[in-house]
């Protein structure tokens, strides 16, 4: 009697260990199971200590330079999706200030605990109408009907430009040529965290829209802009000269609970709060306007992008918004009711998103969602093995990389796993980490474990793995001799079980065969431990066989 195992696959904890098929593990740990062979990862190399044990990680590069952003809290980030911005601007949700974003000079200056500073996301509505009254003297020949009845408003803007909604506007005023107007305003929003410095004043016109005032007299000096603190100004613009047209009419902030933000093609970004999602203007993160805001029957827990379209997953059914204009979103809901019970377990794949449901791994792709799990692991293992409620992950080569347990919990009730959903190849980890990031830029997946970062597969020795075969079940057999065949013989151990009792364990050193304890047995396994990589198993029932 003979056994070859000359493949090695994952482990389907679905199947009771006798039914798996011959190149199955019941137990595969820090394998390396990409070409069929038995490989070892390289161990984690360490990248950077940080101050505290965090929950997000960000790699934020800048003029070539390195630096880690940390946070305790679960935190989102995106890039600008400006092209060559300068200020080369992030921008996050999760923080315990709301949604914020920071820069090149804001984030790396005053200290090494990234990012030193930031700012909040949005600007606010001024909260005080304009209180306009004539002054100056009409022209000679000016008549009534050449009078023009205005309403005034104005909008905050901050250090880099960016300007925000409206105020009220003021009370009706009629003006004759050669009339100006004397206008009191709000001192400001008073919150430093927003960095407002100037204010615009804007006038309506005889077509229905604002126009941009140019000449805003501040004690004598007459530019467009006003610094923030003055409250009295002249508008002496004449109607030949007025700038252009008010854009920002509802673009307001997003709300401070906003979560989950993730960008689309053609610089819109999306997140949400509650049931509902959100879409701020395109290329202006700032501003997220009410009219571009859909509801769900169930409370969003994560977004992922997939193309023009947005995966949202619920704690009841998943949907997928699709559209090119943040204005014209349509919103479908999934027919298959699974429930992401982890919002930091979903993973943008590419042209799919995977998340954690009750019964298993969700993937969402093509407007259709399917239980990837579903022939690998049954739903009740599932819930008390792997905690999916805990469940962190991140995407790398192809696989999604999952973490499950707190980081108070002991090392037995915590651990992570690799899954292919190429090929189904489900295999454990022997680290857990508190975070995970993956960065396109170097191919690099990044794990925060404890206050360290650690890049994965980057050490300079490799990682010991652990493989059990299936239980090779059957009338009474006498296996006496085996053969392993590997790469090297630096560092491999073989392990024999029989009818549940380790009868041996042998470091290899050749491809050799060699003789096996005495005895029959009904239920065999074969366990391999080490670094070496191994391309087969021989156990066979005599030397002459191997």
């Amino acid at each position: 009697m003979k056994l070859d195992i000359t493949s090695f696959t994952g482990e389907v904890p679905w199947l009771d260990s006798h039914l798996l098929e011959d190149t199955q593990a019941e137990a595969a740990i820090d394998c390396r199971l990409t070409n069929g062979s038995l490989r070892a990862y390289y161990a984690p190399a360490d990248e950077q200590a940080l101050n505290a044990t965090p929950q997000s990680i960000y790699l934020y590069r800048n003029e070539g330079s390195r630096y880690w952003f940390d946070w305790t809290t679960d935190v989102d980030v995106i890039r600008s999706p400006v092209a060559d911005d300068p200020n080369n601007r992030v921008y996050y949700t999760g923080t315990v200030k709301g949604p914020r974003y920071t820069d090149n000079g804001l984030a790396l200056s005053g200290g090494s605990d990234y990012p030193v500073n930031d700012h909040q996301l949005g600007l606010p509505e001024p909260d005080v109408a304009p209180v306009v009254t004539l002054s100056g003297t009409p022209l000679d020949d000016a008549q009534d009907v050449d009078a023009e009845t205005r309403f005034y408003t104005y909008t905050w803007v901050d250090e880099n430009g960016r300007e925000g909604p409206p105020s009220l506007p003021s009370g009706e005023i009629v003006v004759k040529p050669g009339e100006t107007v004397d206008i009191t305003l709000g001192a400001g929003p008073g919150a430093v965290d927003l960095n407002i410095t100037h204010y615009r004043i804007y006038t309506s016109t005889q077509i229905g829209v604002y126009q941009l005032c140019t000449q805003i007299n501040n004690a004598g000096t007459v530019a467009t802009d006003t610094p923030v603190g003055v409250t009295t100004v002249v508008d002496q613009t004449p109607l030949d000269q007025r700038g252009g047209i008010l854009k920002t009419i509802g673009w307001i902030a997003p709300p401070n609970n906003l979560q989950g933000m993730v960008v689309l093609p053609g610089g819109v970004a999306a997140g949400f709060s509650g049931k509902e999602l959100m879409f701020s203007e395109p290329y202006h993160l700032y501003a997220w306007p009410a009219a571009y805001r859909l509801a769900v029957e169930y409370d969003i827990q994560s977004l992922a992008v997939a193309a023009n379209s947005v995966i949202i997953a619920t704690d009841g059914y998943p949907y997928v918004a699709f559209g090119t204009e943040p204005s014209a979103m349509t919103l479908e809901r999934l027919d298959t009711a699974h429930a992401c019970i982890s919002k930091r377990s979903m993973v943008d794949m590419g042209d799919m998103a995977l998340y954690a449901s009750p019964d298993g791994l969700v993937r969402i792709a093509g407007g259709r969602a399917e239980l990837m799990t579903r022939n690998i692991i049954n739903p009740e293992d599932w819930r008390q093995r792997f905690k999916p409620q805990t469940i962190h992950a991140c995407f790398h080569d192809g696989r999604y990389f999952g973490f499950y347990g707190d980081a108070l919990d002991s090392p037995d009730d915590k651990g992570g796993f690799i899954f292919s959903p190429d090929n189904g190849t489900f295999t454990e980890l022997g680290t857990y980490a508190d975070a995970c990031y993956r960065d396109l830029q170097d191919d690099s997946l990044y794990l925060a474990i404890g206050n360290t970062i650690k890049a994965w597969d980057k050490g300079a020795a490799l990682m010991p793995y652990r493989w059990r075969s299936k239980v090779f079940q059957g009338k009474p057999a006498l296996f006496s001799s085996a053969r392993i065949m590997a790469d090297s013989y630096t560092d491999l151990v073989f392990r024999v079980f029989r009818d549940e009792q380790q009868i041996l364990e042998l470091p290899v050193t050749s491809d050799r065969g060699f003789r096996l304890p005495a005895g029959r047995g009904s239920r065999w396994q074969f366990e391999l431990a080490g670094t070496d990589t191994v391309t087969a198993v021989i156990v066979a029932s005599s030397m002459a066989e191997l």
